[in-house]
């Protein structure tokens, strides 16, 4: 698919640009993310470079160069440079605020049942460690669904919840594209409904840059993490975590930094000796991404494959995918033709056979009582790519 001021071509063609063996059919970009090549040079520059002489770049440059690559990303997503710092991993992040803030007898935190696996995990460990004093309230979400249906379910629990004496709902952790199934979440409309209600808003956008457009200024949430090594093609790890002003003076790193009496940047910056190499590439994938055609057109070409793909897969297994299609960005959710009564089949087979013989990587996962796989769809991926892979998953399924 040809771009429009570029000279690049989406597709097959765009895989030597990549580290990907030529044999292998990925379709599974959203778990791990892979990074172009002209990445991999930036990183190793920097690696050279501190190497040279760490104590000068740790000591001299660290600093001014974080500065630079969080001004950098903070033009890309309409936000203050000072309210955003370098983590890990989207996880790391919502980690960091989970366990940071206080919690008061009747606090309630509320999640959808579509949540991260470790992120309902840490909800757990949050309830568990502040003994009686905070309750979890799951929302099931079980697609397909309509934004609007689960909006005003979200509304419902709110307000039935609300209603009950001598607690309230705290905070809600929210997807901006969720996980499993890997769908848009309408985390835009559904923020203004939880400041109204008092509740402070945690954005999980793992998936969220560099798949969809973000303006923090104008989506406004409490807190909001994104990984940049998933879609935005900087090296792994790196994530960036907003958190604004109002909010700073509570938020402190889960390991404890030497600068906790320096405020939010300093602390975040150095929780203790790391390679940061990753955090720094953020100015060569942005780069890249301007290079092979911008923003709009990345995001037409992977929304329009896996729209496409997604039904082609559907197509040769004779089931169907989660709709509509405004939930469908990079990523598509196929049914497999298998009952999950059959106790032959099971997500570990499945893997062992796609990774040990056929070479091809989707993700694949229990929902609504079905199995589905996730397909993502990218800028080195065509739909011969998903045709093979229906074909695939539909020798396998067979097979039990």
């Amino acid at each position: 698919m040809p771009n429009e001021g570029s000279t690049f071509e989406f597709g097959r063609s765009m895989r030597p640009h990549f580290l990907l063996e030529d044999d292998y059919i990925p379709l599974n970009h959203g778990s791990y993310g892979t990074f172009p090549k002209v990445v991999r040079e930036a990183l190793q520059g920097y690696q050279n470079k501190i190497e040279s002489n760490p104590d000068k770049f740790m000591r001299r440059d660290l600093e001014s160069e974080l500065h630079k690559a969080r001004e950098t990303v903070s033009k890309f997503i309409n936000v203050e440079v000072n309210e955003i710092v370098f983590v890990q991993n989207t996880t790391t992040g919502i980690n960091a605020i989970l366990k940071s803030l206080k919690y008061e007898k009747g606090d309630k935190l509320l999640y959808l049942s579509t949540v991260y696996s470790s992120i309902r995990e840490l909800l757990m460990f949050i309830q568990e460690n502040n003994h009686e004093n905070v309750e979890l309230v799951e929302i099931e979400a079980n697609y397909p669904l309509s934004e609007d249906d689960l909006i005003d379910k979200i509304v419902r629990v709110i307000q039935e919840e609300n209603q009950k004496p001598n607690m309230r709902i705290k905070l809600a952790v929210i997807d901006s594209i969720s996980s499993n199934p890997g769908v848009v979440f309408p985390f835009q409309r559904l923020i203004p409904i939880l400041r109204q209600n008092d509740i402070l808003s945690i954005v999980d956008g793992a998936h969220a840059i560099g798949q969809i457009p973000l303006d923090i200024k104008e989506i406004n949430p409490d807190f909001f993490v994104t990984n940049c090594h998933k879609w935005l093609y900087t090296a792994r790890s790196s994530a960036i975590l907003y958190v604004p002003l109002k909010h700073q003076k509570k938020i402190h790193p889960t390991v404890t930094s030497p600068f906790t009496a320096d405020g939010f940047i300093p602390e975040f910056s150095w929780t203790g000796t790391q390679d940061f190499s990753s955090y720094l590439t953020i100015h060569a994938a942005l780069e890249f991404r301007k290079k092979i055609g911008g923003e709009e057109k990345i995001r037409n070409y992977c929304k329009k494959l896996a729209i496409e793909g997604g039904k082609k897969i559907a197509s040769i297994l004779g089931t169907e995918i989660i709709g509509p299609e405004n939930v469908i960005q990079n990523m598509v959710n196929i049914r497999l033709p298998i009952l999950v009564s059959n106790k032959e089949f099971s997500e570990k087979k499945f893997i062992d056979l796609m990774l040990n013989n056929y070479n091809f990587a989707v993700a694949i996962f229990e929902h609504n009582g079905h199995w589905y796989i996730r397909a993502s769809a990218q800028i080195y991926t065509d739909i011969d790519d998903f045709e093979k892979v229906g074909h695939i998953v539909k020798e396998i399924c067979d097979s039990f």
